[in-house]
């Protein structure tokens, strides 16, 4: 990629853009891991309770509060992520137009970098599914 020299206001919108988009690849990525716990009754170590009692009726209590945990969780991530594409939305109209035509080529560049944040949570659950 050719390199510019930008000015502060462009290097700031730009790089809104960028922290944004990865504060998005992240909550898709979150969101993606708390799914495949569910799936495959894993309770992630945020969603654990310590539960004094260990007749029959507490551990059932406990177990349930743990699977809302992560059901509230996801309904916590996914708020978040329709707030950050709707601010990613309005950061990329405000670029598009502050660079026009050369737009285009810098966000090929900050979607390539942006597509490999989620990696550590997949081998996370790779390592949950046991493949």
């Amino acid at each position: 990629m050719t390199s510019f020299k930008l000015l502060a206001s462009q290097a700031q919108s730009i790089n809104q853009y960028k922290n944004l988009k990865t504060k998005v690849a992240k909550c898709c990525a979150n969101i993606y891991f708390n799914k495949q716990c569910l799936y495959n009754n894993v309770i992630p170590k945020y969603a654990q309770l310590k539960v004094p009692n260990i007749s029959p009726a507490s551990k059932s209590t406990a177990q349930k509060a743990r699977i809302i945990r992560i059901k509230d969780e996801l309904k916590f991530l996914h708020r978040k992520k329709e707030r950050l594409n709707q601010e990613l939305y309005r950061c990329h109209l405000q670029v598009a137009q502050e660079w026009g035509r050369i737009w285009h080529t810098n966000h090929e560049s900050i979607q390539q970098k942006a597509c490999g944040i989620p990696n550590a949570q997949n081998k996370t659950c790779k390592m949950l599914n046991g493949s």
